[in-house]
């Protein structure tokens, strides 16, 4: 009986332990299996498109991945909880209870296909659509248990919150669509971050049957299905019965918005430099970047169809752009669409003359309202002319700078020189680009290099805040980058100059004025009209605009102030008037009184010297002396002996008693824009006939060929336009002609040259030679 007992004891013991054999080695089986066939994979097969979106997540462009597939990626926290409500409350409501397969769901499933022959409701929980959805597989009993399987092993290895994540990814929406943000942003033009009640419901229920419930083809089976949501989620007393009834009222209106095309050029450049980031967030402001890319696109209908042009907006503080638009019409070819021509290197034109002033201005060179020369000079064997051929004589360097006047610009970048220029604007991130190995030379100051207009942009920002350029971020996540190009005395100064220049002729209106819209700007025309710039500052912002043809070819008669200044106004016109504010004055920036022709302030100058006040700008009350240059390096004012008759003497043709005397006098070059009585032979005393053979002072030139005053008259018979062969009497070395203000001709000493294209009425010659003698004589032609 005892033996008995023990054979049953066994049996029961091994029946007892049969169930935990079972699962021992069930559970080996799955950790067999699991290591052989591990899921989720550790790097799925789905790829992110790559989305570049604005500083507040809009889209601007996206990049489908190599199936053609849009899957924008998002977190949970990025989800409205509205739509995590709706889609837990119908689809998975013990979703955070259940180990990922809901048992009386899958029963129910299971019965009402036996029963109908065919699927009538979902047994599947979220957990096993994502494993259907990471490993699709046939609609079979075989598959399902399949699927089970695979979701066992996503709750093993996830929690629910990272299950609920791949789902929000990956859910299918329709079409090539993926995810429940690629998704919002295709079908409702938004964030999932925005839904409404009864966009939450919609898309829900979306991916039950995401081609038959297209909300864009189909709105009403769309309503319908969406319907069903609001009303179990109002059965559940999920959502208050005002919002449920509010949703109801809400119609679907979706359409498919095509993807995102906005900032294309930079948003292009931006994936190819962050190629494993399926999310880049840029600092572009979505709304200002369409703003300023239709200004560009409608602005460039009245040019030719292969001109382009290009902008960049700058915010001065964080140096974070919020415009790019690199091109005027991205994908058209005719205009170059797909050419980035804020990258591009073209010539600068005069853009870079404000940083000739402003180092000028750290230097100790000049003032705002210092004397320069604005007359045909040579700089060794460089001879630069003024863009319109046309010349002031004596200018401020306010007025210089102003009116974009090339020789007094060369004539600063001399004293500071090209290879220091270059160095100081490359150290502050605006790179010169050079042919070869040639060294930075004085024509730089006109355009004598390449620049790019992303350099360009942040080199501006310096003129707005204290001197300090810095480097345009794209990305968020781009450290801020500073470096100093100007004290902050000179940045103010130079961009004071450069305001006092209306934008166009609304700038002077009373429209203008009441807003008190201030903004400093600078205009660049390059060789041949080939690129046409305006950079425009205000205290916080910085906007660099191009107009030109991308392959290089001229634009004749397209110049920096018509082609690009009217564009920078429009652009202007569409964004806040908070864009135009004006920087603070540094305390040391002093205006002082300051007297022509020495430049020295008015309290250090003789009353006699004093031949014209203006009012300077000065740091720290420094006010250097007019500039000198190679027909002009005497000291001012200079000391000449006076016998007793009153005459100008030398030491070795005196004859008695001399006294001295200091006079003031003007440049020689300038003599013949200046007053008669501003000239070296009103200002000095006439010169004793003891000393005319030793005359020093420059004496006047004299043209031959045609006589002062005189009426030349052409008969009618005759065809041809008038012509005179003319010379020089008096000079030496390079002789510069002037025909009523314009530079016609240069010649060498008593060369005879052929001068025509007289107008009708009075004609007037002026002769300089490379020392500073001046000829002059007027005719009239009838």
């Amino acid at each position: 009986m005892f033996a008995r007992f023990e054979t049953r004891f066994a049996w029961i013991k091994t029946l007892l332990l049969l169930p935990l054999v079972g699962l021992a080695i069930g559970m080996t089986a799955f950790f067999i299996f699991d290591w052989i066939n591990p899921f989720p994979p550790q790097q799925l097969n789905k790829a992110f498109s790559q989305l570049v979106v604005d500083r507040n997540g809009k889209p601007l462009r996206a990049f489908a991945d190599s199936n053609g597939v849009w899957r924008y990626p998002t977190t949970l926290a990025k989800v409205s909880p509205l739509y995590i409500d709706a889609l837990i409350n119908y689809e998975d409501r013990r979703f955070w209870q259940h180990k990922g397969v809901n048992t009386l769901s899958m029963l129910r499933a299971i019965f009402q296909w036996l029963y109908y022959g065919k699927p009538v409701s979902g047994g599947s929980t979220i957990s096993m659509q994502v494993a259907r959805i990471l490993e699709p597989h046939q609609r079979s009993i075989r598959g399902k248990l399949w699927q089970i399987l695979r979701t066992t092993q996503l709750e093993w290895h996830l929690n629910k919150e990272e299950i609920l994540t791949l789902y929000l990814n990956y859910a299918p929406y329709g079409g090539p669509v993926e995810g429940i943000e690629a998704a919002t942003f295709t079908y409702l033009g938004k964030s999932a971050k925005y839904l409404t009640h009864a966009e939450a419901a919609l898309m829900a229920v979306l991916p039950q049957r995401p081609s038959a419930l297209r909300p864009d083809r189909f709105p009403q089976r769309a309503e319908l299905a969406r319907n069903k949501v609001l009303k179990r989620l109002s059965d559940f007393s999920v959502w208050s019965t005002k919002a449920v009834e509010q949703a109801f009222d809400e119609p679907v209106v979706a359409m498919f918005h095509s993807r995102p095309l906005d900032a294309p050029l930079l948003s292009r450049m931006l994936v190819g430099q962050n190629k494993d980031k399926p999310l880049i967030n840029s600092t572009i402001d979505k709304d200002i970047q369409i703003l300023v890319a239709d200004e560009i696109k409608e602005y460039l209908y009245r040019f030719s169809e292969n001109t382009s042009a290009s902008a960049l907006l700058l915010e001065n503080q964080s140096m974070n752009v919020l415009a790019y638009v690199g091109a005027a019409d991205f994908g058209n070819p005719l205009r170059h669409g797909h050419v980035d021509m804020n990258r591009a290197i073209r010539s600068p034109g005069s853009t870079l003359k404000p940083f000739i002033f402003g180092m000028a201005l750290d230097e100790g060179l000049i003032h705002s309202q210092s004397l320069l020369q604005d007359v045909p000079l040579t700089f060794d064997d460089y001879a630069p002319e003024n863009f319109t051929k046309n010349y002031s004589g004596a200018v401020s360097a306010e007025h210089a700078l102003q009116q974009s006047l090339n020789l007094p610009a060369v004539q600063l970048l001399k004293e500071i020189e090209p290879v220091n220029f270059a160095e100081k604007l490359e150290g502050a991130g605006l790179k010169l680009f050079l042919p070869g190995d040639h060294k930075p030379s004085l024509s730089i100051a006109l355009g004598g290099a390449g620049i790019r207009l992303v350099d360009l942009a942040g080199a501006y920002r310096a003129l707005a805040r204290d001197g300090i350029a810095g480097q345009p971020r794209f990305l968020k996540s781009t450290p801020l980058i500073e470096k100093h190009l100007l004290s902050k005395e000179a940045a103010w100064i130079t961009a004071n100059m450069l305001s006092k220049v209306p934008l166009e002729a609304s700038q002077t209106s009373p429209f203008f004025k009441r807003h008190k819209r201030w903004l400093a700007h600078k205009t660049g025309t390059s060789y041949g009209y080939r690129d046409a710039w305006m950079a425009a500052v205000s205290r916080d912002y910085t906007l660099i605009v191009w107009v030109g043809k991308p392959d290089g070819t001229p634009s004749p008669g397209e110049f920096g102030r018509r082609t690009a200044g009217p564009l920078v106004n429009r652009i202007l016109n569409v964004l806040p008037n908070q864009f135009t504010e004006q920087p603070e004055k540094p305390e040391n920036v002093v205006a002082k009184s300051i007297c022509w022709p020495m430049g020295k302030a008015e309290q250090l100058t003789e009353k006699k010297h004093c031949h014209e006040k203006k009012t300077a700008w000065t740091i720290d009350h420094v006010t250097p002396s007019t500039l000198t240059t190679a027909n002009f390096n005497r000291k001012n004012p200079i000391t000449i002996q006076i016998n007793q008759q009153g005459e100008r003497v030398f030491q070795d043709c005196v004859q008695g008693v001399t006294t001295t005397v200091k006079v003031a006098l003007w440049p020689p070059r300038v003599e013949h824009w200046l007053p008669k009585n501003f000239r070296a032979s009103s200002l000095l005393p006439p010169l004793s006939s003891l000393c005319r053979h030793k005359e020093r002072l420059s004496e006047n030139l004299v043209i031959v060929g045609v006589k002062h005053d005189s009426r030349i008259s052409l008969p009618p018979s005759h065809d041809k336009s008038l012509e005179l062969s003319l010379s020089v009497l008096g000079g030496y070395g390079e002789i510069t002609w002037l025909l009523n203000g314009e530079l016609v001709e240069k010649s060498s000493g008593d060369q005879k040259i052929q001068l025509g294209n007289f107008k009708q009425g009075e004609n007037r010659i002026v002769v300089l030679s490379q020392n500073g003698q001046m000829g002059e004589l007027s005719f009239y032609l009838h």
